[in-house]
């Protein structure tokens, strides 16, 4: 009698038809029945989970969108990071175009503009939300802001980065090694889980 989970191999007439019996450490690749995919076994050493290569990542060549240029975006991240007030950030910015001297152009001319700038940018993909948290302690209820970013709505902003969608996993799957009599199943990703 087969192991559970293998074909029998000797109900072929035809001997030249049957498919070889699976070897030790073989993995065994079972598909969810919606997905019609067909099962598939893998020899342990040719098993690898199929990822686009880095050359098949589209590359987005102005990651510092909405800032005109890579040095405007610098700039307005250190006034940023560095918290800087109005008056520092435009005593910044007049240093930087004081000092520039590339053939790389600086258009940033004021805090206005480089807020109006990180607004734009921030609303790029789901925006943070502030709920209040009521928790009771010591006959007192203690009120705290607790800001979040919806799940779905984030999950929905990756499935749109084209960067990132190929790596997504859409077709559940049940893994198995071969122990020699039967294959045994193991999980190592959240869609190879019940």
């Amino acid at each position: 009698m087969a192991s559970p989970g293998l074909q029998s191999h000797y109900d072929n007439a035809n001997p030249a038809d049957q498919e070889p019996l699976p070897q030790l450490d073989d993995i065994k690749v079972d598909y969810h029945p919606h997905s019609q995919i067909p099962s598939t076994i893998h020899h342990f050493a040719d098993f690898s989970r199929t990822r686009p290569t880095e050359a098949s990542v589209p590359r987005n060549h102005a990651p510092w969108e909405p800032f005109r240029t890579r040095l405007d975006f610098e700039v307005a991240e250190i006034a940023f990071e560095a918290a800087l007030n109005a008056d520092q950030t435009n005593r910044l910015l007049s240093l930087v175009h004081r000092s520039a001297r590339s053939d790389k152009t600086f258009t940033l001319r004021n805090h206005d503009e480089v807020r109006e700038l990180w607004s734009t940018a921030s609303q790029r993909f789901t925006p943070f939300q502030v709920d209040v948290v009521s928790v009771p302690y010591k006959n007192k209820v203690h009120e705290f802001d607790m800001h979040y970013r919806p799940l779905w709505e984030w999950a929905l902003d990756m499935l749109r980065d084209r960067r990132l969608a190929p790596h997504f996993v859409f077709d559940a799957q049940r893994l198995y090694k071969f122990n020699g009599t039967h294959f045994v199943r193991f999980i190592d990703e959240p869609w190879t889980a019940d």
